[in-house]
């Protein structure tokens, strides 16, 4: 046993130090991520940037760690850097939305998903983004009591997946 945990080690202080890349280090936030370390996410998203500051792609993943911390402010802004960056990823938008529903912001929300929702989809992933905003929109929509509006969302959401299966 004791062995096995030394192979263990050496083997985490080793891959810790083959982590070179901004694209490397983000990829070990997403793991982190997926596996709800949160905060371990977001320190690899910073590792990240401070190797290239213009990563679009960890800052719009640190935003979404960093709202599932709760840490919304800094959430918002890490969104904000992202659509500065690449104001075309529709998912950055719809992540932004999430972040500010869940702090109670619903009209904010309401604006990053028609910003995802007025991207035009280029793939299939785009398209799955579009569907999820406009399920959300009409969500949110349905809970102001904006019914017409909601259902023509949830119209839009089904013609998107009848057209991506």
């Amino acid at each position: 046993m004791e062995r096995v945990l030394l192979i263990l080690l050496a083997f985490i202080i080793f891959s810790a130090g083959c982590v070179t890349t901004a694209e490397e280090w983000n990829q070990r936030g997403e793991t982190h991520h997926a596996m709800g370390r949160y905060g371990e996410a977001v320190a690899a998203f910073d590792q990240a940037l401070s190797l290239d500051p213009d990563y679009s792609e960890a800052w719009k993943n640190r935003g979404l760690s960093l709202a599932l911390l709760g840490r919304t402010d800094e959430s918002g802004e890490s969104f904000a850097r992202a659509i500065t960056l690449d104001p075309t990823d529709s998912e950055i938008f719809y992540y932004q939305a999430l972040s500010r529903n869940s702090s109670g912001n619903r009209s904010a929300a309401l604006e990053s998903l028609d910003a995802a929702i007025a991207l035009p989809p280029q793939n299939r992933d785009q398209a799955i983004i579009l569907f999820q905003s406009l399920m959300m929109r009409g969500d949110l929509l349905t809970i102001e009591n904006r019914t017409d509006e909601a259902n023509r969302s949830y119209q839009m959401a089904h013609e998107i997946m009848m057209g991506t299966i």
